[in-house]
């Protein structure tokens, strides 16, 4: 059973960053995990300080690296 969307209308938005994290897995590898939004629906709802609630749908995308290209990866970015 699906929990229950509230009511609201999906509204417009840009991406301002959208950065990934990584992580060391056990086996020596390198998991990198990048979440993308793809809708943005703004609820009628306020929370306790009155700004609005909103729900969002997404993506996850994912990439496994060596070690290797993780480091080759981060020296390019410096």
């Amino acid at each position: 059973m699906q929990p229950a969307i509230p009511k609201g209308k999906a509204i417009g938005f840009k991406p301002l960053i959208e950065e990934w994290s990584y992580y060391s897995l056990d086996d020596g590898n390198i998991l990198g995990v990048k979440v993308v939004v793809s809708k943005v629906i703004k609820t009628e709802q306020f929370d306790a300080t009155g700004l609005p609630v909103y729900v969002f749908h997404s993506t996850n995308v994912v990439q496994v690296l060596t070690q290797d290209e993780y480091k080759a990866m981060v020296k390019l970015q410096k």
